[in-house]
């Protein structure tokens, strides 16, 4: 991982970013919740790295307490941007 934030730092941010813009939620967000997730990825080198960051985003976007907070179907569709992502790091890193 680079930088000097942990990766625990980074989810945490993320997933803040993820809430509000899930609370201001109109047409067009899912594309700055995709560069928030992107920008989170991008802190990860090699595909299991990226993989296990995937897996926590998706677990702290599960959270009960976190679904209440999804509009207009925000985390799935960053659960859909997720399997895409998933699938070119899997054909990058082979």
């Amino acid at each position: 991982m680079r930088g000097a934030t942990t990766g625990m730092d980074q989810l945490d941010e993320t997933v803040r970013s993820i809430l509000a813009l899930a609370a201001s939620y109109r047409p067009g967000t899912i594309i700055k919740a995709e560069r928030v997730v992107d920008a989170y990825l991008d802190q990860f080198e090699g595909h299991r790295a990226r993989r296990a960051a995937m897996v926590a985003l998706l677990g702290e976007l599960a959270m009960p307490e976190r679904r209440i907070r999804n509009r207009g179907g925000l985390f799935e569709l960053i659960e859909m941007h997720l399997r895409r992502r998933h699938g070119e790091n899997s054909r990058l890193f082979q």
